[in-house]
């Protein structure tokens, strides 16, 4: 339990900074006025994302654990030259594992993977900076930003974790500033393709809200076609149908989610683990993303794929068996800078709790042995598992508050004023 202890550690330390930071919000939003955006993200950066790097890795000389040797199986395999599906296997998309393998040419280490998911974070604030600048000011938006970085769910998972799940993020802004740029639909859509080739499967979900209030639908589709089919023309005499891989992740059972949560009381008759959970999860998720989508259809691309991005990740995070709360780190960033009303107590408070639970959990039940409750006495029989099954029951309810707040209850018009 040695990391589980570290972790919290670590994120009660986040907390009580990130508190005093949201304590001195006024003060800070009005010095952070006159400050230059992109220094102020750097120095940032560098205090807490490169110097805990150095202090965990370097300084204490920590070796990086969990998800982080499998990312390291498969870059440093695919730096070799090794094929993708064929010669190791991969739960991600394609191109994933040949992009760390190019940092590893630089440095043949565990420990470059953790760095390269710490500048990928600080690539995706440095973009959500020119996709929200327009509804906030500079002063607000760094105060955010400091909160951001000072937050566990962005801090340790992408430290300690070494999450990439903010990449996905990351590829939807990039996607949207290119065609504010160039105002051409196709550049979108190639972004946006080269995206779920990066990433992992579950990006292609928000596609389909953005396909559905997409005005050029054909001029969306063609890009993606032509990668779709350059990529099966490339993958498939190369690895057969090993390219499906990816998929296999819906098959693994994570916690919490609801299934899970509701299994014990249900003495075991809900078919937890069967396929059928998989359908109603991404039947509930997309579906929740697409009435929100068609709600805000009049609002600014910004407001609608903020608000989107959180009630699609953020419910399927709790209807989806495969999920687990690492995926706070997916939809952390339009959560912190658009939904949160940072004056609002009970929002700020619930934030800070949701994060701690978060961080911990998964490290908490994986050292349990991943347990699976089947009757209501099970949660009960060590003061342990009634602890995770607590966390379990208190992240899916947090979860569910947090896509009650971003889901719209009215309508939103294109400057973004609720009617």
């Amino acid at each position: 339990m040695s990391i589980v202890l570290a972790k919290l550690a670590i994120s009660l330390v986040s907390i009580l900074l990130a508190a005093i930071v949201i304590f001195k919000r006024q003060a800070l939003t009005t010095w952070f006025e006159t400050k230059s955006a992109g220094s102020t993200l750097a120095i940032g950066w560098v205090l807490f994302r490169l110097a805990p790097f150095v202090l965990i890795y370097l300084v204490a000389g920590m070796e990086p654990t969990s998800d982080v040797l499998g990312f390291w199986d498969e870059g440093s395999k695919a730096s070799l030259g090794q094929v993708v599906y064929r010669d190791f296997w991969s739960p991600y998309s394609p191109l994933y594992a040949y992009f760390l393998g190019l940092f590893l040419k630089f440095w043949f280490s565990p420990k470059m993977i953790v760095l390269v998911m710490a500048l990928m974070d600080g690539v995706a604030l440095w973009a959500s900076y020119h996709f929200f600048r327009p509804f906030q000011s500079r002063g607000t938006f760094l105060f955010k930003s400091l909160v951001y970085l000072l937050l566990p769910g962005a801090l340790v998972l992408c430290i300690v974790g070494a999450q990439e799940d903010v990449w996905m993020w990351l590829f939807v802004i990039l996607a949207y500033l290119a065609r504010e740029r160039t105002l051409r639909v196709e550049w979108y859509a190639l972004i946006l393709a080269f995206g779920l080739l990066m990433t992992k499967a579950i990006f292609v979900l928000i596609l389909v809200p953005l396909f559905l209030l997409e005005k050029h639908k054909v001029r969306f589709l063609i890009p993606m076609v032509i990668v779709g089919v350059i990529s099966l023309a490339i993958l498939y005499p190369l690895v057969g149908l090993e390219f499906m891989q990816p998929l296999d992740e819906a098959k693994t059972l994570r916690a919490p989610n609801i299934p899970a949560i509701l299994n014990p009381l249900f003495f075991n008759q809900i078919g937890v683990g069967e396929k059928f959970w998989n359908w109603i999860g991404l039947v509930i998720s997309v579906g929740l993303a697409c009435l929100t989508a068609l709600r805000l259809k009049n609002a600014d691309f910004r407001i609608m794929v903020s608000r989107v991005w959180i009630v699609l990740y953020a419910t399927m995070m709790i209807v989806q068996q495969s999920a687990y709360s690492n995926y706070i780190f997916l939809f952390l960033l339009p959560l912190v800078f658009y939904v949160i009303d940072w004056k609002n107590k009970v929002q700020v408070t619930l934030l800070l709790i949701f994060n701690v639970l978060c961080v911990v959990h998964p490290s908490y039940w994986w050292r349990l042995g991943m347990p699976c409750y089947m009757t209501p006495s099970d949660p009960f029989a060590s003061s342990e598992l009634l602890i995770d099954y607590i966390m379990q029951v208190s992240i899916v309810l947090l979860t569910g508050y947090f896509v009650w707040l971003a889901f719209p209850k009215k309508v939103i018009s294109i400057s973004g004023s609720k009617s």
